[in-house]
């Protein structure tokens, strides 16, 4: 991705919430995929998690595929794929297939997750998450732009092969990495991949990170000037106290819906850990762009000015509004995308806005 063209795309967790069902959490994914093609967005990212009302897509791939034959211009992105849970190799096969069959139109983000149970009900050993993303990425890395790979990695050791089909996108499909370990993201400046920042990272540690970022790609010769992508609560609608209102309620009740153990703090008791969520949710709005138009672009602009961001996947999901969150997509395409990119100077593709 051209790291300085300003891109927008969807945040896209199908979660479940009083009115909305698993079928319909999908189908608002569904319809807001395309509704966000004929609007002129870029790309889609797909959540994925296991065993919680937080997000019933419990495979990102699997919706990746659908959203890719569905549509016919716009990418789709993985935010994330749980990489520890799959071996390389799968990995690498099930990408280089959906890479090919949708002319190269997928973009793959990949992290580690955090919760015990994941790992507990799939029999994979917590091994693979302590040893971090930053074991993984290499594999998967090698197996979609080389051939006849081999790993000695204890973890997922394999004899020499090589994955069928061979990805289209050479030397392979782009890929993001979900990290903010000094490790991983050492890993990840030198293979010159792409952080993807989540909605609860606030403005100061994503600059943080990206300093330290291209510090490491320094170390490894070259500038670190890559199209990050940041993941940003967004609404647009005119009456702002209410849209934060509602935002914070979506959003405490979406976090506390996954309160599961965690690997990295399995001690903490999950009624403290579910009452720093309904802290915390109101915090995370609080300082996202939601509100009318001008308000949003202005935050947008600031926040591009101070982070060097260009690449944003919005997520309005937690409102839980079917219509209100449609009307927003459509509202951020009219009235907020065209003064972004005129002033960072990427012309405009005229689109037809087409009723969901």
């Amino acid at each position: 991705m051209d790291s300085s063209r300003m891109q927008f795309g969807l945040f896209l967790t199908n979660g479940v919430s009083d009115g909305i069902d698993d079928a319909a959490a999908l189908q608002l994914s569904l319809d807001s995929a395309q509704l966000a093609e004929s609007l002129g967005y870029e790309h889609l990212w797909v959540a994925e998690h296991h065993f919680m009302d937080a997000s019933v897509c419990s495979s990102a791939l699997t919706l990746a595929g659908y959203l890719l034959g569905l549509t016919q211009r716009i990418r789709v992105g993985t935010a994330v794929v749980l990489a520890p849970l799959v071996h390389p190799i799968t990995l690498a096969e099930h990408v280089a297939i959906l890479d090919q069959v949708s002319g190269g139109r997928l973009d793959l983000g990949l992290g580690r997750g955090a919760y015990a149970l994941d790992y507990d009900v799939l029999s994979v050993p917590t091994e693979r998450w302590s040893a971090g993303i930053e074991a993984i990425l290499p594999a998967v890395i090698d197996a979609l732009s080389k051939t006849d790979v081999t790993s000695e990695h204890a973890l997922v050791p394999y004899e020499s092969v090589t994955v069928r089909p061979r990805p289209r996108t050479q030397p392979h499909p782009p890929v993001y990495v979900a990290t903010g370990t000094p490790e991983a993201v050492e890993v990840a400046a030198r293979l010159r991949l792409p952080l993807q920042f989540y909605f609860y990272a606030d403005t100061e540690s994503r600059v943080e990170t990206i300093q330290q970022y291209r510090g490491f790609a320094q170390d490894h010769g070259w500038d670190g000037e890559i199209g990050h992508l940041h993941v940003i609560p967004c609404l647009v609608e005119d009456d702002e106290a209410s849209a934060r209102e509602r935002m914070s309620a979506g959003m405490t009740d979406w976090l506390t819906s996954g309160n599961h153990r965690t690997l990295n703090d399995p001690d903490m008791d999950l009624a403290v850990r579910a009452a720093q969520f309904r802290q915390f949710a109101p915090q995370v709005i609080a300082q996202s762009p939601i509100g009318p138009p001008r308000l949003v672009a202005d935050w947008l602009e600031d926040f591009s000015a101070v982070t060097g961001a260009r690449n944003y996947a919005l997520h309005m999901e937690p409102l839980g509004e079917p219509q209100a969150i449609f009307e927003s997509i459509r509202r951020f395409a009219a009235n907020v995308m065209p003064r972004l990119k005129e002033r960072s100077g990427v012309p405009q593709r005229p689109s037809a806005p087409q009723p969901v």
